[in-house]
Parts: structure tokens; C-alpha cells; sequence
């Protein structure tokens, strides 16, 4: 069959995938087939045509539909949208995230930190209390032992990496604090158990990874009043309330650990600082360390200072009932002043009041925006644009990472990457007036979010938080920790994604192992890293459900619970899968996998290797559902089932989304005893931004779909929201797939015309094997050559030998020469239906077994 080639010149920006590298590409391609410059370790992040990924001989035109700037309202021509920027946009002066601001972030914001006393002080799930207006004094919290991490008064605190700074191409990755502390404790647990402060955790390493036993201490979340946080756990059965904050007299500052205790009976050690205990000077109520004065006011009595090994503690009795007291510590004030600097804190303030709900701290009116209706009218699916606020007041970006629908389907709740929760309303057919309220903010990058009975829960890289508006302003007064029984690092690249519960009530998401800077294996690893997790519907227990991951940016559960996700090219990823995941199923990464040392292929890591030799065997390769060619997917996101009757033709079908190339895919598959094949066939769609996260309205019955803007994605916009809209016209696309002995029997949603779906002329296919190694992905190698050491590379072109159009005028067997299990196959279609209209697609997809 004719086609018509033209041949653009263009300059092509590749990015290695984790690396700071970056270089220029000259090359030719041919407009109507998509990119395939596939190098090692590369990640192609432009598109060059509005059907990016798509590999057919002549391709589906993909709608124009309307884009804005997001600073200047004006309309995005298809050129800008699609990186060959003829005007380019303007672009809006993004907000200085590295400083600690209150109408960003909050009074409190949760993140891994850095401290000048090196790897042992590293907090790893931390919140840190802004203390004054500036920022400059703070407390750091950590949600692992309870200990106080450290405080100061004078500044220091570098918000840095992501989210907070550009990316990972930075020398600086992760927050840090390089100034002068009044006080650190070393990472061990804040608090003694059973009257010993020896820690608890095993695993190997230091400092030790995870929260403490629960029996130890649990902690509970932190509340919100004003500028105060009040930070809620448990030690042993004593229920604490402990609330930083600031009392200042010209240049004397004065950091104060208020403290309201419901005592068990039992004595305890609260650690004060770690120290250098020969050139220290304790008494019973005054200890100085390294020029820090520390006092003690409205204890119990006969509490005390002690020094164990080298930490200063604070010995309290054993008591029955509530105790308020303080603990105070400044370094710009001498011992001899210590009654001065307890009588410039004042008594210990009762905490009760401040876990009731507060007044709003976001209250600059109402945020109003629009949508765009799509104009296309001859569409099956089209996109409707839900415009994201993104220059609100608070200076966040709108990079949405989760989203979800409160049952009128008439709001929603959507998480930002910078650690925001937002209410929008108004979400109807006609999108004229979206209002926006900022409910929640200062978590740890949620890119995961789920309403249950009307009560908000997100997942961060620290915990599922479950959000409680007890004054009902809008605005969230605690923020309980639901579950966070997951090994965390201070490392910037091991994110929690997603966020689903199955008919139980039981919640999941995704663990990504924590990659290295050049995409290479993994630095220290947790437990969890690498996982799907599950956690009970009442937050008491966690478990790995599946193993062997990279970086899961998305998953779903079905509605019959069967649990899918995709995986991240990389390290023992040699392209993206989508996987159909069974319980405790070994997913593909050998350091990520919870029965490691029962496999015959060894980890990358060191660590975990041991003593045992490098070795690889590739009958342990994973049998994902499909491996998807880097320009279909370079970079994953979740999938979604149809539940819909009201999207068309397609109730009961999965879809998968792709986060680098901004597409939405059927998913076509096959079962074939416990093994699941198959492939994906895309939408002729444009999403404002990436597409990440996708649910079903219970009111409209339309598909939503989110996402946002990082590296190694080909998204325009910071981050999107967008309809997809079933219009009521016919769907031409396939909608089923079986693999033959000698060929592949496609199913497509429409009649066909018999004079073109029988000609073999319409159909190229071409196939590749992959190799599942150590090494970061994989080229592509010619078929039937898996028994050599050395394959040849490239794609092997099939020969279609004959076509046939079945009885039932919808199902075409195309018979192929030499047919056979692949990694990789692409099948190009150019037909028509039995109306007339053209049908012109590609198939992605992967052949495991035949029949």
C-alpha cells in the first residue's frame, strides 16, 4: 500500500534516565512513526509529533484541542505543546521552594534531613515545627524514635532536592541544615523502654532503619493551631502531647519542649542531647553542653538530669495522671540566667485546646478557575481541561500526584508533589466555575491519594496520613499517621506511590527502591524498598504483597481485587512492564526481592550479595503481561479499570497510563492458564500535563486523569487535570488479542471491511527480544536468538503471509511466518471499517506462549 514519507530534520534532547548527563542528537525520522532512538541509559524527553510513542505506518490524528499558558492564559498552538515551540510560551516565575514558608507549607513540614553532625544525626522521617515567622528557628521531630532531632534559632535550613529544587541534577539532593544547633540527638530512640535507651532495630547498617516497636513507642500524627504543632505518640501506654516553640527577648531565644503527659505508672528517660559528657556540667535541674543551657520547669517530682553514655536525658518517676511541664534550652543566654529564662517562657500552656481545630490559615478568598470543554465533536473520547489554580496565592505549584472523588463525584481531593491537599468543587458537564480550597500542606511528596467514607487519606514517602477537620473549615487539624511501618532513608529517589483499597478496605501502594544518581542499583536499602504494599483497613499492620520493584510509579487494584502495576526502565528492568501481580510474586529486580537469597541471580548491591560471586540467571526473568518499547512508555504510571457503563463500549477493560510520554492505553489481554499476555493500543489523546493517576467519577461516569511534570517525561504543563469524555460515537480501536501458533487473532470494536481486513498488505509486524540483566535496560535484539551469548541487535521484520476476516466481521487472524514467543512485537494496522472510516493503529505487544 502507498505511503507518503516526509523526512524532518530535527534536533532531538536525550537525557540519560537517572544521570546528569545530556546530549544532542541529530537525526532523521520519519513524521508518521514515532521516535525510536533507544540508546542505554537514555530516556528521549521531547516529542516530535502529537502521536509521541506511536510507531505505526500512518497513525490516527491526535486532537488539537485547547492548552493554556499557565501565566499568561493564552492558547498553546499544537507546536508549543509538542516541544517544536515556534512562539514559546510564558512562563510563570515558579516560587522560591527552598525556603520554609508558612502559606506554602505550613507551620509543619515532613521530609528527610541532614544535620551537621553527620550520617548518625540523619533523620529520615522527619517534621520540622517552624518556630517564628522567618523560619529561621526550628525543631525537628522524628517520627522514627520520638526523639527531638534538633533545634536552632538562627537559620540554616536548605530545602533542597525534590520536591523542593530542581530534580536531581544537583550537588545538593536533600534537605540540610548547616548552621549552629542548640541541641542534637543522634539517631536512637528518643525515648527509654523497659528503662533502657538501647535501640530496638535490627538490620544492617547505621543508623538503623524504622520506626520503633510499637509497644515502645507509636507515634500518632501532629496537630495544627495557628502557628502552633502539637505533635501526638505513645510511650509505652503513656499518650503524649509534646509542642515546640519559641520565647524571644531581644537576643536572647529560648527554644521550649512543652510536654503533656497521661503517665502510665512507670518511670521513664526522655533524651535532651546528645553531648560530650566529660565537658559537660549536669546538675539535678540545670545541664550546659557546648555552650547550651538546659532547664527544666513544672516537671514531676523528683525528675532529674542523667547523663547515659553520651546522651543527656531527663529521668522522669513513675506517675498516674496528666503532667504539664517544659523542657528549655538556649545558647544565647548563660546558666547563671536560667530562673530569667524560665521566667521568660512562662508556665507550661495547656495542649488540649490546641488538638480542637483553629482558625484558617489559608483564607484569601475563594480560588475560582474554569474548564475547557473539548471542541471536537467527531471523537469517541475526548479531553475536557480542568484548569488547575496554578497562580494561587500560596506560591505552590500544582503538580498533582494523587486524586481521588468524594462520593457526589461533584468535588475531589488532588495531592501536589510539594506536599499540598486541595478540595476542588464545582466539577459538572459544563466546568464553568471551579472552586478551589487548599485543605492540607507540608507532607512528604503524597503521590498517592484516596477517599474512604468521605475522610481524605494520602501516601508519602513517610506515611499514609489520614486527615480529620474537626471545626469543618476546610482546613485539616490533624494529620494522623495511619500507618508509616516501612524502612525509610534520607536518599531523594525512593518515593510511595498511588494509593488503592480493595473490596475489604485493605489500602496499597508502591515502594520504590532507592536508585543511584546514575540509574545503576540502588543505594542502602530498606526492607520495603521495591514493593507493592498492603496495609490493613484499620492502619495496625503492614505486609509486602509483591516483590522485586524499581520505581512502581502507579498501580491499581480491580474490582475483583486482582492487583496490576508498572515498573520503571532499569536495573534489572530492561523496558517497562506492566505487571499482573499475584501475591508475594518476585516482579523482576533481584535487590528488591524478598526471597534474595534463595535465587541463583545476585543483587548489585554489595551488601546484599555477601560473600557470594556475581552471577545471573536469566530463567529467573519476570513474565510480565507486556515489556512496552521506550517510545510507548519510557516512564510508568497506574492503571484503572472500567467500571463505567457510561464510557462507551469498554466496561470491564483496564487501561494504563504512562507518565514520560503523557498517554493513555487499552490494555488487550490474554489469559493462558496462570499466566496473563498481552498488549496496548493507545488513545488518540493530548493530556494537559503527564498522565499518572486515573479514576471513574461516580457522578458523570467519565474517566479523570492527572499528572504532573519531572524529569524524563515529555509533559508541557507543571501539572494537569483533564476529562476524558465518552461523546457517544463509535469506537474504532481492537479490543481483544490472542497469540497463535502461526499468528495473532485481533478483535476490533467495530464491523471491518472485508476487502482491506483480508489483505495481508495491511498489516507490518516486526518483534524483538530483550535482555534481563544487571544492567540499566536493554537494547533491542533480533528473535530467535535467545540461546546465544552475543544476539544480533535490531528488530526482526515478520512476514505476513495471509489475513482473514472471521464470521463475526469484527475478528481478523493474521497468519505470520514464523511465529514465536517474543519479548516485544509491533503490529501496524491500516484498515478500514465496514462504515468507511479509516482504522489505523498499532498494537504493542508481548507473546509469552502460543497455541
Amino acid at each position: 500500500m502507498a505511503q507518503t514519507w516526509q523526512v524532518l530534520h530535527v534536533m532531538m534532547v536525550c537525557r540519560t534516565c537517572e544521570g546528569s548527563r545530556s546530549h544532542f542528537l541529530r537525526t532523521e525520522v520519519q513524521a508518521e512513526v514515532a521516535m525510536k532512538l533507544v540508546t542505554t541509559s537514555a530516556l528521549v524527553v521531547s516529542i516530535l509529533t502529537g502521536t509521541a510513542g506511536q510507531e505505526g505506518r500512518s497513525q490516527q490524528a491526535v486532537p488539537r484541542g485547547v492548552l493554556r499558558d499557565e501565566a499568561s492564559g493564552e492558547k498553546l498552538t499544537g507546536d508549543q505543546l509538542t516541544g517544536n515551540k515556534t512562539k514559546a510560551p510564558v512562563k510563570t516565575v515558579a516560587p522560591d521552594r527552598s525556603v520554609f514558608s508558612d502559606s506554602l507549607y505550613g507551620p509543619a513540614l515532613g521530609l528527610a534531613l541532614r544535620l551537621p553532625g553527620g550520617e548518625s544525626y540523619e533523620v529520615f522521617r522527619g517534621i520540622v515545627a517552624r518556630l517564628d515567622e522567618s523560619g529561621d528557628a526550628c525543631m525537628v521531630f522524628d517520627a522514627d524514635t520520638m526523639r527531638m532531632a534538633a533545634g536552632w534559632t538562627r537559620g540554616g535550613l536548605l530545602l533542597s532536592g525534590p520536591p523542593f529544587t530542581d530534580w536531581v541534577y544537583q550537588e545538593q539532593r536533600v534537605p540540610i541544615f548547616n548552621g549552629e544547633c542548640v541541641f542534637q540527638v543522634r539517631n536512637a530512640p528518643g525515648w527509654s523502654g523497659d528503662d533502657s535507651l538501647r535501640d530496638p532495630r535490627t538490620g544492617s547498617g547505621a543508623p538503623p532503619l524504622g520506626p520503633l516497636p510499637r509497644q515502645w513507642a507509636k507515634f500518632r500524627g501532629w496537630y495544627l493551631r495557628g502557628q502552633q504543632v502539637v505533635f501526638s505518640y505513645s510511650v509505652g501506654g503513656a499518650a503524649v502531647l509534646e509542642s515546640p516553640r519559641l520565647v524571644a527577648d531581644q537576643d536572647v531565644r529560648v527554644l521550649c519542649r512543652c510536654f503533656q503527659i497521661q503517665g502510665d505508672g512507670r518511670a521513664r528517660r526522655l533524651v535532651v542531647a546528645t553531648i560530650n559528657a566529660s565537658a559537660a556540667d549536669v546538675s539535678d535541674n540545670i545541664a550546659v553542653f557546648a555552650g547550651t543551657v538546659a532547664c527544666i520547669d513544672g516537671a514531676p517530682d523528683d525528675t532529674r538530669f542523667e547523663v547515659v553514655d553520651d546522651q543527656l536525658t531527663l529521668a522522669l518517676p513513675a506517675f498516674q495522671g496528666t503532667h504539664r511541664f517544659q523542657l528549655l534550652l538556649c545558647n544565647s543566654a548563660p546558666a547563671s540566667e536560667a530562673a530569667a529564662i524560665i521566667s521568660l517562657a512562662g508556665p507550661a500552656p495547656d495542649l488540649t485546646p490546641m488538638t480542637q481545630g483553629g482558625p484558617t490559615r489559608w483564607n484569601r478568598g475563594p480560588i475560582v478557575t474554569h474548564g475547557e470543554l473539548a471542541e471536537e465533536t467527531d471523537q469517541a473520547y475526548v479531553v475536557d481541561r480542568l484548569m488547575l489554580p496554578y497562580n494561587n496565592p500560596y506560591g505552590g505549584q500544582m503538580r498533582v500526584g494523587g486524586f481521588d472523588f468524594f462520593a457526589d463525584g461533584k468535588s475531589a481531593a488532588l495531592s501536589t508533589w510539594s506536599g499540598e491537599v486541595w478540595i476542588v468543587s464545582g466539577i459538572n458537564d459544563t466546568l464553568e466555575r471551579l472552586v478551589w480550597k487548599k485543605f492540607a500542606a507540608g507532607l512528604q511528596q503524597p503521590l498517592g491519594l484516596k477517599i474512604v467514607d468521605g475522610v481524605i487519606y494520602t501516601v508519602g514517602d513517610d506515611q499514609i496520613t489520614r486527615f480529620h477537620d474537626f471545626n469543618q473549615d476546610g482546613e485539616a487539624d490533624f494529620y494522623e499517621t495511619f500507618n508509616n511501618d516501612w524502612d525509610l532513608t534520607s536518599w531523594h529517589f525512593q518515593f510511595c506511590f498511588d494509593l488503592h483499597t480493595d473490596r475489604d478496605g485493605n489500602f496499597y501502594f508502591g515502594i520504590s527502591s532507592p536508585v543511584r544518581m546514575d540509574g545503576n542499583s540502588f543505594e542502602r536499602m530498606g526492607r520495603e524498598h521495591g514493593s507493592i504494599i498492603r496495609v490493613s483497613r484499620d492502619g495496625s499492620r503492614l505486609q509486602r504483597y509483591a516483590t522485586g520493584l524499581r520505581a512502581p510509579n502507579g498501580m491499581a487494584v480491580g474490582p475483583d481485587g486482582r492487583v496490576t502495576c508498572g515498573d520503571n526502565e532499569g536495573t534489572f528492568v530492561p523496558r517497562c512492564p506492566i505487571h499482573w501481580v499475584d501475591q508475594d510474586e518476585f516482579l523482576g529486580v533481584v535487590d528488591s526481592a524478598a526471597r534474595r537469597d534463595e535465587m541463583k541471580t545476585t543483587p548489585t548491591v554489595a551488601e546484599l550479595r555477601g560473600d557470594r560471586p556475581q552471577y545471573l540467571d536469566p530463567s529467573e526473568m519476570p513474565l510480565p503481561l507486556v515489556w512496552l518499547p521506550m517510545s510507548v512508555d519510557n516512564s510508568n504510571g497506574g492503571q484503572v479499570w472500567v467500571t463505567s457503563q457510561r464510557w462507551g463500549p469498554l466496561q470491564g477493560e483496564m487501561l494504563h497510563m504512562t507518565y514520560g510520554q503523557s498517554a493513555l492505553y487499552l490494555v488487550l489481554k490474554e489469559q493462558r492458564g496462570s499466566l496473563m499476555q498481552g498488549g496496548v493500543v493507545r488513545f488518540p489523546l493530548r493530556f494537559t500535563s503527564s498522565a499518572m493517576r486515573a479514576r471513574f467519577s461516580p457522578c458523570d461516569g467519565q474517566l479523570y486523569v492527572s499528572g504532573l511534570r519531572g524529569p524524563q517525561t515529555n509533559a508541557v504543563k507543571n501539572g494537569g487535570f483533564d476529562r476524558i469524555r465518552f461523546t457517544g460515537q463509535p469506537v474504532y480501536m481492537p479490543v481483544g488479542l490472542s497469540a497463535k501458533k502461526n499468528g495473532i487473532v485481533i478483535t476490533f470494536s467495530q464491523p471491518l471491511a472485508k476487502g482491506l481486513a483480508a489483505d495481508p498488505d495491511s498489516y507490518a509486524v516486526q518483534a524483538a527480544d530483550i535482555l534481563w540483566t544487571s544492567a540499566y535496560g536493554s537494547r533491542e535484539y533480533q528473535i530467535g536468538h535467545r540461546d546465544m551469548k552475543s544476539p544480533p541487535q535490531g528488530w526482526t521484520e515478520m512476514v505476513v503471509e495471509d489475513a482473514r476476516l472471521m464470521p463475526d466481521g469484527r475478528t481478523v487472524f493474521v497468519e505470520i511466518k514464523g511465529m514465536q514467543p517474543v519479548h516485544q512485537m509491533q503490529i501496524d494496522v491500516d484498515i478500514e471499517a465496514a462504515d468507511g472510516t479509516p482504522l489505523r493503529t498499532t498494537i504493542w505487544n508481548t507473546v509469552h506462549v502460543t497455541e
